[in-house]
This record gives structure tokens, sequence and C-alpha cells, in this order.
């Protein structure tokens, strides 16, 4: 459940989020592991989901990579392959060589 303060006073609006019915032997593990940490708990569990949040799932990788493909008129050949890899050597290269 995510809550919004109304009047954005606390946390500069921030969305909250509440778990309920963590099972006691749950929450004693994070507290143990937010305090190794050096941090409170809340601030742990904030790493963590921030974390979570930000990796791509391979679900999300495949989609993209089926769009990416579906993108293509017909099929490609190794030569068009080796070609693109060979141009962006040569680029690379040209890039190290103007430092």
């Amino acid at each position: 459940m995510i809550d919004r303060c109304e009047e954005c006073l606390q946390n500069a609006c921030m969305p909250s989020i509440s778990v309920r019915n963590v099972p006691e032997a749950t929450r004693d593990a994070l507290a143990a592991k937010a305090a190794l940490a050096g941090q409170s708990l809340q601030e742990y569990l904030l790493a963590q989901l921030v974390e979570i949040g930000g990796r791509v799932e391979l679900a999300e990788i495949l989609a993209e990579m089926n769009n990416i493909a579906s993108a293509w008129e017909g099929s490609v050949t190794s030569e068009q392959i080796l070609d693109a890899i060979h141009e962006g050597r040569r680029e690379a290269d040209e890039k190290w060589d103007r430092l």
C-alpha cells in the first residue's frame, strides 16, 4: 500500500510503503542485518527497496530484445554482423586516437 501525504509536509511528498503481517522472525532478521550495516531498520529497508527497484529483470530484457528483433526487416546475415562489429571497433579506435 502506498500512502501519499496530502499537505506535502512529510518527506517532501515521497510515497510511503506499509507492509503488514511480517513474521516476527523475519523482522528480527532484517533488524539484525540493518544493525550489521550500521543502519536503522528504516534506512536498511529503504536501501534494499531502492536496489530492488533499480534492477532490470530478465523478462524486461527479453521483451526489449523481442522489440529490437521485430524492428528488423528480414534476417541479418553474418556478413552484416561482422561489418557492424568492425565499424564499431573503427569508431572506438578513432575516439581513442582523438584523446
